[in-house]
């Protein structure tokens, strides 16, 4: 089949064939020959007793219209060697593709048929342990060269438990996922006292690019910091280009007609309303007015979909039944374009929907840019896209005031809501880089007549009435850890906190007024208080908590990272460094503080406002963390 005379019939492919590859053939030859040949080729496991067996079929390609013309290969089926070393790279990055990195199995073990129990139920103890063999990856095994080297393929190996590591093996591609990145970044530590982030990981995923590092790192030479979370990294020209060339919105998004927009719609398009904020975003929209709300969801099915919006509202204990007549949802995905519907879809959504509350976004803070730009980015910008076409809809924004840089002069810094995010500075991290990005968008199409709202939300906590919060919220898991692990940093933190209710309130309520068209409304909390009110709190229920040098908590955590991926603190083990000892003011560093006027001017005569952060808020916290199992009851202290 590749040689120039070619194969006209199939006595001549059988022939062919049987000439080359006496030691078997492999499956991933025929889908080579497919891609060069008007050929489509089928594959299947062999009824034939012998193992390792295929059935081969070729169907014929034609330009001209012609009946499917299927051509077996008969005769004796033929051994097949083992599936060659493109297939797990292959099932990686496709499972990369539709899954989580955390989701991403480590192993891949491929079998002629899974075993089963008599019931027809997998028989999981009869299921092989995966081999430990290196895996097959592109990249040629290269051995260690240098005793950093050596140590670090040995620490590769033991994470990921592999039998060896080369040099230039991908960390990722090996099976590595950012769970497993936490075990590596602490042994790194433990080992060369080098401070590595995920972040950093994905910019160096390989021994030789983390020994050269590490060997400039021992060497003082600290300008060979690559890191994304550093602030070296915010002054990087290549960086700074290329976030500046992808916050240049397409041209062809602007209002296309002239539409009046209107602060009194019927229907609403929100996107995010499976997450934290999100729905009680959705909640907030069916209370205040009377529209519809068309959800964009990623599901399989309507079913599955309405289903997914009706588990996260229950799960906030916000489901009223009323709402199911109300709530529409969209099979979609913000990472892709059009939001993954097809053009007419599209079409029929924008002349359907009057208003839109984009608070969707992929919030991870320890990944790369690189892998949120799809989904917080672009998904903007196809958003931004769809309330510019067929008529005017005015665009509320969900922002964040983690956009705004610290670089500058010491002391207070004021921010006020008319200020703009671009003052020269990248923000520090991938996440805050998308949402820095993706506001200046929304500043874009508002300067080409677009109406739009943008709130920029400081840290969200739980309900203030029922105390529920989202679980993967950093006070909480830092809370939960300190509890389980019995101790506390003796550093400052200052949370400026704002119950989710609140919030979710105040964004509708001044959306629906048309004088807060054009405007940022920041919203923050007027009295931030000390991370110690909290721990002050916790030991005033009776739990046992020590405080302890913030060096000698860090060093506890790392034993978390090696030893107990299920502590709650686990996950935050690479953004609690150990040089993060203190977020309290110092002579040098800057402070900002965020003016909220837009806010409290467009929350005036309403009964919506910030509850302070008090006793009363606090048991309303802890009673909800403690009797839906998230925090074990406090011991009881015994009696004389």
């Amino acid at each position: 089949m590749t040689s120039d005379e070619g194969l006209a019939t199939v006595g001549d492919l059988r022939e062919a064939l049987e000439i080359s590859h006496e030691d078997g053939i492999d499956p991933e030859e025929f889908w080579d020959l497919s891609n060069e040949f008007a050929y489509n080729v089928y594959i299947n496991w062999s009824d034939a007793e012998a193992p390792g067996c295929y059935d081969v079929v070729f169907q014929q390609v034609s330009p001209v219209p012609m009946p499917n013309r299927v051509l077996p290969i008969w005769g004796e089926t033929r051994q097949v060697r083992p599936w060659s070393r493109q297939l797990v790279p292959q099932l990686r990055s496709f499972a990369k593709q539709i899954l989580p990195d955390y989701m991403i199995p480590s192993a891949f073990v491929i079998l002629e048929a899974i075993p089963l129990m008599p019931n027809g139920k997998v028989d999981r103890f009869a299921l092989p342990v995966p081999d430990t063999a290196r895996p097959e990856l592109e990249e040629e095994f290269v051995a260690p060269r240098t005793p950093i080297e050596q140590v670090l393929a040995e620490i590769f190996a033991q994470v990921l438990e592999v039998d060896r590591v080369g040099v230039h093996d991908n960390f990722f591609e090996l099976g590595g996922h950012s769970l497993l990145a936490t075990q590596l970044i602490a042994q790194l530590f433990t080992r060369f006292e080098v401070e590595v982030t995920i972040v950093d990981l994905f910019k160096l995923p390989t021994v030789a690019g983390l020994a050269e590092y590490i060997e400039k790192m021992e060497g003082g030479d600290r300008q060979a910091e690559m890191l994304a979370s550093s602030k070296h990294q915010s002054h990087n020209r290549e960086t700074l280009a290329l976030l500046k060339a992808d916050a240049q919105l397409d041209s062809s998004i602007r209002p296309e007609s002239l539409t009046q927009p209107t602060v009194k719609p019927s229907c609403i398009f929100l996107t995010g309303a499976t997450g934290f904020i999100g729905a009680f975003l959705l909640y907030e929209l069916l209370q205040q007015t009377d529209a519809d709300v068309y959800c964009l969801v990623r599901a399989n099915s309507p079913e599955s979909a309405q289903n997914k919006l009706q588990n996260c509202l229950e799960s906030y204990l916000l489901w009223q039944e009323n709402f199911t007549n109300r709530i529409i949802p969209v099979i979609g995905d913000l990472s892709q374009p059009l939001l993954g519907l097809s053009q007419e879809q599209f079409h029929q959504l924008a002349d359907k929907v009057d208003a839109i509350y984009h608070n969707g976004a992929w919030v991870h803070h320890s990944l790369p840019y690189s892998l949120l730009k799809n989904t917080n980015v672009q998904g903007t910008q196809e958003v931004l896209r769809l309330a510019c076409q067929i008529k005017v809809k005015p665009f509320h924004f969900i922002s964040a005031t983690i956009g705004f840089s610290e670089v500058g002069d010491s002391g207070v810094k004021v921010i006020r809501e008319q200020d703009s995010i671009d003052n020269g500075e990248v923000p520090i991290g991938g996440y805050v880089q998308s949402k820095w990005i993706a506001e200046k968008l929304v500043n874009t199409v508002r300067d080409r007549g677009l109406p739009v709202c943008i709130y920029r939300l400081g840290r969200i906590s739980g309900h203030s009435q029922t105390g529920v919060f989202n679980a993967n919220d950093f006070l909480y898991r830092l809370i939960m850890g300190c509890v389980q692990l019995g101790s506390i940093p003796d550093a400052e933190m200052i949370q400026n906190i704002i119950p989710v209710d609140y919030a979710s309130q105040a964004i509708v309520h001044l959306s629906k007024q048309q004088s807060s068209w054009g405007k940022a409304f920041h919203l923050v909390h007027p009295h931030p208080v000390s991370s110690k009110l909290f721990f002050e709190k916790l030991r005033s229920l009776g739990y046992p908590i020590q405080k302890i040098p913030y060096e000698q908590w860090h060093a506890q955590l790392l034993n978390i990272a090696q030893n107990s991926p299920e502590h709650a603190l686990y996950p935050l083990v690479s953004l609690l460094t150990k040089n993060n000892n203190s977020q309290a003011p110092t002579s040098d560093s800057v402070v900002l503080k965020f003016d909220c006027q837009n806010t409290l001017d467009g929350l005036k005569n309403t009964s919506i406002t910030c509850p302070e952060i008090d006793d009363q808020l606090l048991n309303n916290y802890f009673s909800y963390l403690i009797n839906n199992g998230f925090l074990a009851p406090p011991p009881v202290k015994e009696t004389a």
